[in-house]
């Protein structure tokens, strides 16, 4: 039982963040697909439904693909087209109702496309290869000329001046999850030559498309600026990934959340907080920045939560906020919960028991939801 004063000193204490960008706790919604988008990415009252009921200190939409060869799963938000901004706006403004930030999820998923979704039979990555559906079967990767990673680096910089004048408080850029900014930083998709700028020889040649992102981005918008990473993946190991990190970090983000390629496993099984040592060994790496740190995965209860934020004395055990995804999923109130049974002195943990059926929902077109309780 975490006590009333350590849990309003810890959780809910404020992160003031640049450009009065202040976050009102450090409890935080993460980036999650919620297959409920129009077919062409649009924003429909559906997603404002779902979204105008999560409460959170700063809510992350599903990520928004910001091109349309870089669309991966059906229901998926679009921010790549200026049609797109009047629904954006729509959403912003549903997540500030509940009193929570707005923080929109910025991707292109190179080889993980589906090119279905643009009437092509080859998605676009690192290299040339195949890729697994996730809803089943392979499919050809061709290699990305350098004309169109420049070009995608520029519908990056778009989607973010969109997600801006929509209202969104933060741009999350998704370098995570086996996504096109994490194919080139993993050797195991990157295949490119030494002679090549992004080539897989040199860490510097893998990390230049995120890094590239980040600075294009940070020229023309004045929010705050996130980013994903995996903790480690089978090409990476969290040693490189703290390398990664640090070159985030000089490029002027301000926030790193760390992942991991198994982001959806059931810490019942394999415990809570199941990417903390590799993130602590990535925070080691990263040594004296002044990048602060998010964590996600598996997180359960209101002690674990504490302990994060905390670190019992370990700085690189402390984190400055932590982030949930199916727990929302299950309750979008989820922190007022929380809330009133500190003041009870009865705090128990999320409801959510990680069966994953949350996703097969959308994964048949009717969109993520719990379907283990229903209110």
């Amino acid at each position: 039982m975490v006590n009333k004063e350590v849990w309003e000193k810890v959780v809910l204490q404020q992160l003031e963040l640049p450009n009065q960008v202040n976050i009102p706790n450090r409890i935080w919604r993460a980036a999650t697909w919620m297959g409920m988008a129009n077919p062409d990415g649009t924003v429909n009252d559906t997603v404002i439904d779902t979204y105008s009921k999560i409460k959170a200190g700063l809510v992350f939409t599903g990520f928004q693909y910001v091109s349309p060869e870089g669309k991966s799963l059906i229901g998926q938000l679009s921010n790549s087209k200026p049609e797109d901004l009047p629904g954006l706006k729509r959403l912003a403004d549903a997540i500030h109702s509940t009193g929570s930030l707005a923080g929109a999820q910025l991707v292109h998923c190179g080889g993980a496309a589906n090119p279905r979704f643009c009437h092509g039979d080859v998605s676009f990555g690192p290299s040339d290869g195949e890729f697994r559906i996730p809803t089943g079967g392979i499919k050809k990767v061709k290699a990305m000329t350098i004309e169109q990673i420049e070009s995608v680096t520029q519908d990056y910089v778009e989607a973010a001046k969109r997600a801006v004048d929509a209202g969104f408080d933060v741009i999350n850029v998704h370098g995570a999850h086996g996504y096109q900014l994490w194919q080139f930083f993993d050797p195991n998709t990157n295949k490119r030559p030494k002679d090549d700028p992004y080539n897989s020889t040199s860490l510097e040649g893998r990390s230049k498309a995120l890094i590239e992102v980040i600075l294009a981005i940070k020229k023309v918008v004045d929010v705050p600026i996130f980013v994903k990473v995996n903790s480690s993946s089978s090409g990476t190991k969290p040693e490189e990934v703290g390398e990664l990190v640090k070159k985030i970090a000089h490029a002027g983000a301000h926030l790193v959340i760390i992942s991991g390629s198994r982001s959806t496993q059931n810490p019942k099984e394999v415990g809570e907080a199941y990417f903390l040592e590799k993130a602590m060994k990535i925070k080691e790496i990263t040594g004296d920045t002044d990048i602060l740190f998010a964590l996600v995965g598996g997180i359960r209860t209101p002690k674990t939560i504490v302990r994060l934020l905390s670190g019992n004395g370990s700085k690189k055990a402390r984190f400055d906020a932590i982030e949930l995804c199916r727990p929302f999923i299950c309750e979008p109130a989820l922190i007022d919960r929380w809330n009133l049974e500190t003041k009870m002195g009865n705090q128990n943990p999320a409801r959510c028991i990680s069966c994953m059926g949350c996703f097969e929902p959308a994964f048949s077109g009717s969109g993520t939801q719990c379907t283990s309780f229903k209110d």
